[in-house]
Parts: C-alpha cells; structure tokens; sequence
C-alpha cells in the first residue's frame, strides 16, 4: 500500500466509490464483511500480505477499507488486471469471493426457505392489485410455474412466474429455467423471474440480463438484507401466447388466490423504487457504501427474529447413539431440562411416529410440537409452543443439511470417541439463531 495516512485512504476509497457513483449494488460488500468473522479476515489479510496499521483497533469496516486500498494499489499498477476487469471494485470483490470462507457469507444475501422468498413478492404483487395463485400444484409439467399472476385492467392481464433462490441457480439449473422462461410465454401475457443477489452472483449479472432481455422477461432481485426489491429488466408482451392453452391452465388454478388485492392493508414490507427500476445500466453487480451510511442502513434494518416467540429448543442428536451433540434453548426462558431429558428418554418409543426418513415428521410431546428430522448421521427435534409453518419446516432441513457439510470432520471425530468437546456451542447457536431466525 503506498500510504497509511488517513486522508490518502479516504481518497483512493472515494475514487473506487466514483466508479459505480450513480448505480445500485445487488451485492454490498459493506454487508458482507460485517457478516464475516475476524478470524476469518484476519487470515484474508495475512494470506494476501494486506498491511494494517499496528496501533489502532479495527473494525470490520476499517479492515475492508484497507483491503480496499491494498488491492486498488494492485489495479492501478497491473495492467493485465484492468484488462480482466471493469473496474477496480470488480477486481476486489472477486479476490474477496474468491476466499472460501469469505465466500460463504453470500448465503446471508439469499433466502434459506424459497416458500419465504415467494412470501415476499406475493405481498409486493397484492400491494399492485395483482392477484397471486399459487402454480406449483398445477398438473402442467411442460410449465412447471411457481406463481402465476392475474389483473384486469379492464381486460385480464396474466403473468407467469418462476422463483429461484440463490441455492437453485447454478449453470446446469439455468439451462432449464431458461426453457421453462420459454415455454411459459405461450400461457401468459408477461414472464416473470424473481431471485435474489445470490442467484444473481451464481449466473453473473451481465449473462442474466442479455438473457432476460433476449427472452422478454422481467427480473426482479428480491434483497433479504436490504428488504427491497429491484426491478433489472422490463419484460415485453408475448407474441407466443396461445389463448387456448392459457384458458386451459387458468382452469387448473386453485379457486383462491394466497394473495388478494386490499385497498385496506399494506401487505409488503419491502421497499421498491419504480423510478430506480427496469434500466439494467442503474445496476452494478456490487457496491462500498461510506461507513457511516452502510452502518446507518445495518442499525436501521435490526428486527425481531420472525419465529422466536414460537421457538423453544433445538436438539441435534446422534442417529445412532441417540446422544445430543448440541442442545440450544431460547435464552430468555429457563431452560427446560426436564422437558429435553424427558424427550431424549421417550425418543426410541417415538421412532415409529418420528420416522427414520429424510421427511419432515411431527409429534406432539406435553403439550409441545416437535419437528424432527433426519440426516446421513444426525437427526434435528425441534420443540415449538405451536406448529410450524412451511418456512420454517425449510430452515430446518437446510440446517440439517449445512450442519452435517460444516461439521462433517466433528462429527466422524464425536463417532470415533464419543466425545462432543469438538463442537463448538458458541459458533453453532449462532448459526442456529441465524438460519431459524430465531
């Protein structure tokens, strides 16, 4: 770095800042390093040989500052990187994402339960006086829609829709929601794809936009961290649309839709910018906000967790010895030893109801509702005061999931010796905390 004095700092942030100065971020870079451990950034720093000053106590902000300036130096000197790359934001952020653990971080810019992600734009949809059926039952496995939408206006207005979340857009999955994209312009007047900044990062924001342009599609960001909602592209009207075929599968949709237009209730709380909205050029892949803007957004976004106040204990317990690895109990209750204890003690008579499945299965315990499912070694009982929705039945599959890759080395280690020490309690409530929204 060529100098640690503050103002030359202040400086060569704001040229980067310049050079996306009137475009939106889909990704903050600001967000993801507050997420990010400083472990984890320190051994960023080490393994890239980042200076930090040696008599000032960083933040996680003032450490993507001089990760910043580090890799600006680097641009600006290089000439083979700026013909790789756009601009110097680009190039740090790939260096940034190109670190595993950093990487994994852009979960936190995604929807873990897809059923919430289509939540969020079904109240949006509603907040327009469109109405919004839910297609995932509908016997068409030609369309295989996820939402399909309908306004008069005064005659009927139909759009099809296709939700992904960031887990479900990789390259190979593309390929087919770009058929399904296709194929739906003969049912509807629109085509719709919602996703999310991590679907976005998955297929590459440039890609996706030529895409949907070329396809007709409008493309709506939804934005978990932000709680907004942006409009990339502006679909067209199908010239495909078979009146025939879209009477046909309108017929095959539920008499109800889970969205109804009201002219009394708000239902979305999301913000969407019209005006800020369908000009793909108004869009950046990424974004550094000043300090003190990306913290005023941070403090300005803190909320309750949506299911603490139906959440009660998590268990996640060995399948075969049926020893719990890791038990977390809401902090502001007492934790209920008898209940967990009693459970654990009455677990073999419940298999037959439990299941030894990949399903989700419920029972009831004293009065409880316990949520339990399996994986390749452990297996997940969730107490709740009252049953669970279908998002959070999701969040615990997926936890499932991400606890047995994360911790797959613990758990081989707790099979050999039978001891829980090699799970850390700390790292993994607050994944649970994170992931149940709890």
């Amino acid at each position: 770095m060529a100098s640690e004095d503050s103002t030359s700092l202040d400086g060569i942030l704001e040229i980067i800042r310049e050079e996306n100065a009137d475009k939106i971020g889909i990704l903050c870079l600001n967000c993801l390093i507050v997420r990010t451990r400083f472990k984890e950034l320190d051994n960023f720093v080490k393994t890239n040989n980042i200076r930090l000053p040696k008599d000032k106590e960083l933040t996680k902000l003032d450490y993507l500052d001089y990760i910043s300036a580090h890799f600006y130096e680097k641009y600006k000197n290089i000439k083979e990187l700026r013909e790789i790359y756009p601009n110097c934001l680009s190039f740090i952020s790939d260096m940034l994402l190109k670190d595993n653990k950093i990487e994994k971080y852009l979960n936190r810019f995604d929807f873990i339960s897809k059923y919430e992600l289509i939540e969020v734009f079904s109240d949006y949809c509603a907040d327009l006086n469109i109405s919004v059926f839910d297609a995932t039952e509908v016997d068409e496995s030609i369309y295989n829609l996820d939402l399909y939408l309908t306004k008069k206006t005064p005659r009927l207005r139909t759009e099809a829709v296709i939700v992904r979340t960031g887990a479900d857009m990789d390259n190979e999955s593309y390929k087919n929601i770009f058929y399904l994209l296709n194929e739906s312009s003969r049912i509807s007047h629109w085509t719709i794809l919602v996703t999310t900044p991590r679907g976005i990062y998955n297929i590459g924001f440039d890609r996706i936009v030529a895409d949907m342009e070329k396809l007709n599609v409008w493309l709506y960001v939804v934005d978990p961290i932000h709680q907004r909602i942006l409009g990339i592209t502006k679909g067209k009207k199908s010239k495909d649309q078979d009146e025939q075929a879209a009477e046909k599968y309108i017929r095959k949709l539920p008499r109800e839709p889970i969205r109804a237009p009201s002219r009394v209730v708000k239902f979305s709380e999301y913000d969407f910018s019209e005006s800020d909205s369908y000009n793909p050029k108004k869009f950046s892949m990424y974004e550094i906000l000043p300090k003190d803007e990306a913290l005023e957004k941070e403090q300005s976004l803190i909320r309750k967790p949506k299911y603490r106040e139906l959440f009660r204990t998590l268990l996640v317990i060995d399948q075969k010895s049926g020893l719990p690895l890791v038990t977390y109990s809401r902090e502001d209750l007492e934790t209920d030893k008898e209940l967990v204890s009693g459970f654990l003690s009455a677990m073999d008579s419940f298999v037959s109801e439990i299941g030894g499945s990949e399903s989700m299965n419920e029972i009831n315990y004293k009065g409880f509702n316990i949520h339990a499912t399996y994986g390749k070694w452990i297996k997940l009982a969730l107490i709740l005061s009252n049953p669970a929705k279908k998002s959070l039945k999701e969040r615990l599959a997926y936890f499932l999931k991400d606890f047995e890759e994360r911790y797959a080395d613990e758990i081989n280690l707790f099979i050999e010796t039978g001891n829980t020490r090699y799970f850390d309690s700390n790292k993994i409530t607050e994944d649970i905390k994170d992931i149940l929204d709890i």
